[in-house]
């Protein structure tokens, strides 16, 4: 399927987000300006809303038109690249809590649903598969560093037969589940918490891009595609993937867009999703290119894997799925797909999320390497508490070294060159 990032999710087509206030007609002062409406910046802003702080977020398209609305819908905890990475750039007093927060997505994602009663098929339940022994002693380790944390949600599946119980694939040897982790509709989600930050008094204006972004003398001045001028006393950045140029130089450098693809299958029979998938958990395998899918509620498997580092529209993304899903489930190779498309991820060279400040009065987050639905959550809170005035956690995140991707014409063949390495280690199980 080609233009598959234009291409409109499955999500998409199953439910359309509001309007909210619309295209920005006029200069407006505020005292937080927010830039993005994906899962951040409306985490950002429902936090913010709560403490009733006056609040306007601007997206350029319509809410759930980037990768907020266009993944998965794989929640899965912890941090992107593991948790030891991270620690040797916290101090120690702080290592307890920085661990904590890797694991607290899920569980706000939970209150928020229970809170403001949002409709948005939650399924709780995720398996690592592995692909082999390599995969499996990984997954061993992954078990021992949580459980000595304090963690007790996992269950080793360490042969096929206990594996059977979770997903019924001959692609995987053994897998290892977790009970907080696991799927929703993201765009759904993404609505709710959108509706629940505007009761708070957010103000939202969609179809609003941001063209040029400039914080002198820590007074922050932004100016719409149409010319309108935004003036407020704190901005938080968090387009991710999907600003281009009007981010500010230090952003664009520290992160890669990705392009990752997705697809649905025609809805499944129950017999079929018993002998695929009889858990209904999300599931994804340990590979560096990994597949990941689940079934949603409308009984359709919601299958992704292929990730694209050069910076343009893949091409026979729905071919290449389609064989990357028979590899793992060769009894879906007549299904009907009702849909392909794609959508940005941002990654960092060490994958490990970018918290960072413009000024004193502009801060940003971004480049959470495929951990987003999650992680996001608790960025927003995180950032909500850095903006009025507890920037413990703000400032430890912001501490992680990021190294600049290269630059100029070189950039994505480099990336794209490195992610191929990635997958010959992958095949040779390395």
């Amino acid at each position: 399927m080609s233009n598959s990032h234009i291409s409109k999710s499955i999500y998409q087509l199953d439910v359309s987000p509001p309007e909210f206030l619309g295209q920005v007609a006029q200069d407006i002062k505020c005292d937080i300006a927010i830039i993005g409406g994906g899962l951040t910046g409306i985490s950002t802003a429902l936090s913010l809303g709560e403490k009733g702080y006056d609040v306007c977020l601007f997206e350029a398209g319509k809410i759930g038109d980037g990768g907020s609305g266009r993944n998965g819908g794989q929640i899965c905890q912890g941090w992107s690249s593991g948790f030891e990475k991270l620690s040797k750039y916290i101090d120690s007093e702080f290592k307890k809590d920085m661990w904590q927060v890797g694991i607290e997505g899920p569980n706000l994602i939970n209150e928020r649903i229970k809170k403001y009663n949002i409709k948005c098929d939650i399924q709780w339940g995720y398996v690592h598969t592995a692909i082999h022994k390599g995969h499996m002693r990984y997954l061993e380790e992954y078990q021992k560093t949580f459980e000595a944390h304090g963690y007790s949600k996992l269950r080793a599946l360490e042969n096929k037969s206990l594996l059977f119980d979770y997903v019924r694939s001959d692609a995987y040897i053994g897998g290892l589940y977790d009970a907080g982790s696991g799927h929703l509709h993201p765009l759904k989600y993404l609505i709710g918490i959108s509706n629940a930050a505007e009761n708070t008094g957010v103000k939202i204006y969609t179809k609003t891009r941001i063209c040029s972004i400039k914080t002198a003398n820590n007074k922050n001045k932004l100016i719409t595609k149409e010319g309108h001028v935004i003036r407020s006393k704190n901005l938080v950045i968090c387009g991710n993937a999907y600003l281009g140029s009007v981010a500010p130089k230090q952003m664009r450098r520290r992160i890669a867009q990705v392009t990752s693809s997705v697809m649905a299958t025609e809805p499944l029979s129950d017999s079929e999703i018993k002998r695929l998938i009889p858990s209904k958990a999300a599931i994804a395998d340990g590979n560096t290119a990994l597949n990941y899918f689940r079934i949603d509620k409308q009984k359709r498997m919601i299958f992704g894997g292929r990730a694209s580092y050069l910076n343009r529209d893949p091409i026979n993304v729905e071919a290449d799925l389609k064989k990357r899903m028979r590899a793992v489930f060769p009894n879906l190779s007549n299904k009907k797909i009702l849909q392909a498309w794609s959508g940005r991820i941002g990654i960092t060279v060490n994958r490990l999320p970018d918290f960072g400040k413009i000024s004193d009065t502009a801060i940003y987050v971004q480049g959470y390497s495929g951990h987003g639905v999650a992680f996001s959550q608790i960025a927003g809170s995180i950032v909500s508490d850095a903006i009025t005035g507890r920037e413990q956690r703000f400032n430890q995140l912001a501490k992680i070294q990021h190294l600049p991707f290269p630059g100029g014409p070189l950039r994505t063949p480099i990336l794209a060159l490195g992610m191929t390495w990635f997958k010959l280690k992958d095949y040779f199980k390395i």
